[in-house]
């Protein structure tokens, strides 16, 4: 697809979801008011006979004037680039706006990669909202739960991963479209259509081992074995893609696919099929309807996302997977037996600057990894939630950091 169908996709995208949230009747506190979405619909110029075609515009009507001229404009500009959006563009998209009206009008510029710190800047005196989406093949949810503003705003210098949630940017403060768009008089309908409730570790231990019980699994590709049994309709495949995640799960075509990056990596390809897995058992009920490909990331960049709804599936689906492959009573069996043979009489490890503990934990990690053919992480990640495993506490590590 080249970089002219790329964009016209991304447009159509952007006009999917607002006008999932226009309605064609009227508000009922504000009877007098409704709104209409255009796409590519051309605007005179102030003074000339030029028009100007935008993106995406919604316009807003007083009855009382008819239909003929809108009351107020909201411009929708529409990025899809591969890298952060830089001022050039933000001055680009006030001129065009104001060569159309210098009151009444709205703007609002749509990327994927975030913008520059003085596009950002830019926009902040132009009084232009700033919004960033997932690149993914997503259909966009809205929430109205925006918090977290240092967090969001690495979103908006695209230095961190954006959710499933758009985000948006005005008057030096995150909002939710939802919020802006009845701030800015558009007729907008609340379109927090997910939810994804709380389980607890003892409510996704049970799932696993009821599924483990019922495919009667005796292979080491046990989410393998699982899928074919229980899910046969899905199909796997692998491709390349940014770093840092590792799949991608699509309900609708029943598709899983892995990343090229572990195709060689038993250990992290079995955790993550496992984890697509836990998506597919947890979550696909809750999602039905929704036409969604969902990113899978490393643990890492999982718990760091924005988006709550993502934040809790992916440690939903990070939690059966290990309780799946590792389950309760071989794993606790194991893990005592470990102790026993180096002597550790304690009941935990406990991982520090000690060689002797290093050592202790490292062939305990080596010894499980191989046992249940998954990763260190995975192991050292199931341990400390057991309460078999301390780790002294100097900033955030990976296990193959602290071990070295």
């Amino acid at each position: 697809m080249n970089t002219t169908q790329v964009g016209k996709e991304f447009e159509n995208r952007v006009f999917k979801l607002f006008s999932s949230l226009l309605k064609d009747d009227e508000l009922p506190f504000a009877p007098q008011k409704y709104s209409k979405i255009f796409k590519h619909k051309k605007y005179p110029c102030v003074g000339t006979e030029r028009e100007i075609d935008f993106d995406i515009t919604i316009e807003t009507y007083n009855p009382n004037f008819g239909q003929e001229v809108w009351s107020s404009l909201v411009v929708i500009e529409c990025k899809c680039y591969s890298q952060t959006v830089d001022i050039a563009d933000l001055d680009e998209f006030e001129t065009k706006m104001r060569k159309v009206s210098d009151s009444g009008i709205k703007g609002i510029m749509v990327t994927t990669k975030g913008f520059s710190s003085t596009g950002i800047e830019q926009a902040r005196t132009s009084h232009i909202a700033l919004m960033v989406v997932s690149e993914q093949q997503y259909e966009w949810l809205v929430s109205r739960d925006i918090t977290r503003s240092e967090q969001l705003m690495q979103v908006l210098l695209g230095r961190s991963h954006v959710g499933l949630t758009p985000i948006v940017y005005t008057n030096s403060q995150f909002v939710s479209l939802y919020d802006y768009l009845n701030q800015i008089g558009v007729v907008a309908t609340d379109h927090s259509v997910v939810s994804i409730p709380w389980l607890s570790r003892d409510d996704i231990q049970k799932q696993a081992n009821e599924l483990y019980q019922e495919c009667r699994v005796c292979s080491d590709d046990i989410a393998g074995m699982i899928l074919a049994q229980k899910y046969p309709d899905y199909r796997i495949t692998f491709a390349d893609f940014s770093t840092g995640i590792l799949g991608s799960l699509s309900f609708a075509s029943k598709i899983i696919t892995l990343s090229n990056e572990i195709i060689n990596d038993i250990h992290r390809r079995n955790f993550t099929l496992a984890h697509e897995l836990g998506h597919i058992c947890l979550h696909q009920k809750n999602l039905e309807g929704i036409n969604n490909t969902f990113l899978d990331y490393e643990e890492e960049i999982a718990v760091n996302l924005p988006d709550k709804i993502i934040s809790r599936m992916e440690s939903q689906a990070n939690q059966f997977a290990s309780y799946l492959l590792m389950p309760q009573i071989p794993f606790k069996n194991e893990v005592f037996q470990q102790f026993k043979k180096h002597s550790i009489t304690k009941g935990y490890l406990y991982l520090d600057h000690q060689s002797c503990n290093k050592h202790d934990v490292f062939m305990i990690l080596s010894y499980l990894s191989d046992r249940f053919n998954v990763s260190k992480e995975a192991v050292k990640i199931r341990l400390i939630n057991e309460k078999l495993l301390f780790v002294e506490n100097k900033g955030l590590r990976r296990i193959d950091q602290i071990l070295r």
